[in-house]
Order: C-alpha cells, then sequence, then structure tokens
C-alpha cells in the first residue's frame, strides 16, 4: 500500500471493474488510478458525497460555539461537566497532556473575532482559575451540525467519518463513529479482495452502520437540549431531576456510566438470524449473553503468565470461540474452510478449569469472569468477525454446522456466474493482488 499526502481528487467515474480516479499532485501534475472501490473520507465539506449526489438530510444549530484548549501545570480533571447556565452553557473536559477543553456557546450578535480575543479568553476561564497558569494552545468559533447520508454506499463508492455522518458533541462520539466506520467497512473490503468473501456483504455496511450513527446524532442532540436551558426555570428543572435522578443507584449508573447510549448492535446485517419470534427456543439450548449482531464482550485472559485482554487474543481475522471446551475437536473437515480464510479458533476456559482443557497456544483462561459462564455457559461456541461483532453462535458440538453456515453468509461468489465458488488458497491468492484507493 502507498501513501500519498497533498494529493487532490478531481474526479472519478466508475465503470465495470472498478473506480477511476484523477488525482491531482502539490506540483499540479495529474494522473489516474483504477482501484476496485473508493472510500471518500475527506470531511463534512466531502468532495466525494457531493459528486455521488447523495442526500445530506439533518439540521445546522443557529449556535455558534467557543472552544478553547489549555494545558496546565496541574491538572486533576478526571470528568466531564457540563455548566447548565442559561447565560452562557459550558461544557468542561480532561484531554491528554495535562490540557483541558472548554466550550461556550456565543449569544447572538458576538463574533468570532471578539471572542477569540486573549483578554475575552481569559475572561471566560477565570472561574476556573488563573488564567496565568493556562497556556491556552487553541481557540476555535465553530458551528453545530446533525446530519447524516441517505446512504452509506453507491455502487464501489463508500462514504466514511464526516463525510457519512456529522454530530453535535455533547455525546462525545464523533471521532468514535468515524472509527466504527472504518473498522465495520475495511474488514469487508479486504475479504472481497482476497476471495474470503462475496461482494454482497458490502451493502452490509450501510445497513449496520447509517441507524447507529442516526441514533448517536439523536442522542447529542438531546443531551444538547438538557445542558443548553434557554431559560432559570429550566436550567433549574434541569439541575432537580439530575440531582433527584443521582440519588437513585441504577439511574445514577445509568447516567454516569453513560448506558444511555445506543448499543453498537444490529438489527440488520452481516450475522447468521435467529429464527423469528414467537418461535419457541429449543429446550436443549441454554440463555446465553451473546446476541447476533452485537458486540462480543472483552475481558481479561490469560495464557500461563501472559495476560492481555480478549480483543488481542482474536486477533484479526475471523475467530469461532469456544466456552470451556476447544471448538477445533468439533470442527472435522470444516477445520480447513475456515482455515483457509484466515479463521482462527480459541478456547475460553473459566478460571482454575481443568476438565476439557486442552494445552496449546490457543487455549486461554477467563480471569476476569467476563466469559466463563457470565456471557455463555460451558459448551457454548460463537463464531467472531474481525470488527469484533458476533456472527453466529450455537452448542460447541454443532461447530462444523457454525462454520458452514458463517462462510455461507460469507457468500465468496463467481462475479462473472453468480454462483457460490469454493474457497481456497488459490481463489485467495488470486485476488489478494486487488487494490484498494483510499481518499482522505
Amino acid at each position: 500500500m502507498t501513501v500519498e499526502l497533498g494529493v487532490e481528487l478531481v474526479d472519478f467515474v466508475e465503470d465495470t471493474d472498478g473506480i477511476r480516479a484523477r488525482l491531482r499532485h502539490r506540483d499540479g501534475t495529474e494522473h489516474t488510478v483504477h482501484a476496485k472501490y473508493l472510500i471518500g473520507a475527506d470531511g463534512s465539506k466531502s468532495h466525494v458525497r457531493k459528486a455521488l449526489g447523495v442526500g445530506f438530510d439533518g439540521r445546522t444549530y443557529a449556535e455558534d460555539w467557543l472552544i478553547v484548549d489549555a494545558k496546565l501545570d496541574s491538572s486533576s480533571l478526571d470528568h466531564i461537566e457540563f455548566l447548565c447556565d442559561p447565560r452562557r452553557p459550558a461544557p468542561h473536559m480532561p484531554a491528554p497532556g495535562g490540557r483541558q477543553r472548554w466550550e461556550f456557546m456565543l449569544h447572538p450578535g458576538e463574533s468570532a473575532e471578539e471572542m477569540e480575543r486573549p483578554e475575552k479568553v481569559r475572561e471566560l476561564l477565570s472561574p476556573w482559575g488563573s488564567p496565568d497558569d493556562m497556556e491556552v494552545e487553541r481557540t476555535a468559533v465553530y458551528r453545530f451540525h446533525a446530519r447524516t447520508v441517505e446512504r452509506f454506499q453507491k455502487g464501489r463508492v463508500f462514504l466514511a467519518g464526516d463525510a457519512a455522518h456529522i454530530t453535535p458533541p455533547f455525546a462525545g462520539q464523533g471521532l468514535v463513529a468515524g472509527l466504527r466506520d472504518a473498522m465495520n467497512l475495511c474488514w469487508k473490503l479486504a475479504w472481497v479482495l482476497r476471495g474470503h468473501a462475496g461482494p454482497g456483504v458490502l451493502e452490509s455496511y450501510d445497513q449496520e452502520r447509517r441507524p447507529h450513527a442516526k441514533a448517536m446524532i439523536d442522542l447529542a442532540r438531546l443531551l444538547g437540549r438538557i445542558i443548553m436551558p434557554t431559560s432559570r426555570a429550566q436550567a433549574l428543572a434541569t439541575g432537580v431531576l439530575m440531582r433527584g435522578l443521582r440519588l437513585i443507584p441504577p439511574a445514577r449508573s445509568y447516567l454516569e456510566e453513560l448506558k444511555i447510549k445506543p448499543q453498537n448492535q444490529f438489527d440488520r446485517g452481516l450475522f447468521v438470524e435467529r429464527r423469528r419470534r414467537g418461535l419457541r427456543r429449543p429446550s436443549a439450548q441454554p440463555k446465553t449473553q451473546l446476541t447476533r449482531g452485537a458486540m462480543f464482550p472483552q475481558g481479561w485472559i490469560q495464557r500461563g503468565s501472559d495476560g492481555c485482554w480478549s480483543d488481542d487474543a482474536l486477533g484479526d481475522g475471523l475467530t469461532l470461540v469456544g466456552f470451556g471446551i476447544d471448538p477445533e475437536e468439533h470442527l472435522g473437515q470444516t477445520a480447513a474452510a475456515l482455515s483457509a480464510v484466515g479463521g482462527t479458533c480459541i478456547q475460553l476456559c473459566h478460571r482454575g478449569q481443568r476438565i476439557h482443557r486442552r494445552e496449546g497456544d490457543h487455549v486461554w483462561e477467563d480471569i476476569s469472569g467476563a466469559f466463563v459462564p457470565g456471557t455463555a455457559p460451558v459448551g457454548w461456541a460463537a463464531v467472531v468477525r474481525p470488527d469484533r461483532t458476533i456472527l453466529h453462535d450455537g452448542p460447541v458440538t454443532e461447530a462444523a454446522r457454525l462454520v458452514r453456515e458463517t462462510l455461507a453468509v460469507l457468500g465468496a461468489e463467481d462475479s462473472d456466474s453468480g454462483r457460490s465458488k469454493e474457497i481456497g488458497p488459490r481463489a485467495a491468492a488470486s485476488r489478494a493482488s486487488a487494490a484498494t484507493e483510499v481518499h482522505r
């Protein structure tokens, strides 16, 4: 992969087998790149989005806000606070490297030039200490937006980050939403290019990410209404309500740990759907905390004297996880098919487990108790996608079926005939040379 900085996307056109993009370098020279796919991650004023002609629905808020980033000699702030003062609402939060950030809402008639003056910034910061002890590193006035594109994909072109959605900052999820886009999309593109999955899996990017991004924006708008009261009466009512909720332990946990935040869980997408609602669960099927289309939990696990977070043990591929029992024992001939797409197996044992415990680098002990039996009972298995989404689950004794159904969902197909084709190392190698052009 080659990274080129200072390159402008002039235009692009989609043909039968890819994207032809015309690029312009700093010195004015131009050249054309042919790629299988193109990702527009070029910010809120995305040229790629405008060229696609997709709608960017939502609204722009009338309020302007002043951001102040300052470095303090001693910074002990370990939480985010919202000053719900109708005279001038102001979120205040810690930042890396001993820094803190303030955001002040501008009043009608106040200009950016006026608010960014050093004397005005000193006045605004004075309630938090002497401005002489603060090194102001950045000031900027910006306006909030809450918008989502009508579709994250059009043909072979994808939108990600601010090019696909922009959100008010009150939920602190703007950058995180862009990272979720990348995690969701990039592994799917890689698998399609390697021949591990069919192009149809790329349609799940819009199915999975757009509803969640919109839900996050709706949450940010709700929080904005709470912390931006328009009158003293509204500010008083909000304060009384929040103090009352903090006296109720479940409500306090719900607020302080931001459990109000929409879960990164999909109703539709790239996973094996469960049986329709209303059908009885087979009596032999135990209850688990696993939900297909939801995130696989994370916990601290250990192998010998080595410990790590479970995300690190799962690696970058498809993972078949056995709870208490090694799933590899029940794969049979499907082990080769799983390995062909870069899949691996791991066994998660409960702490101190001896029975059914295998030997090997793929065996881990659940030190934190997050998995066995906290998430699933001994004898259960789950197929986890590279982005840590649960794709399938079921009894570990049926691991071969889980793998077969997983590969069917991934559905690598012959692009010429549309028929399913065998997935193997040769097919993977032939497609691994395909390239993706990413425009930033």
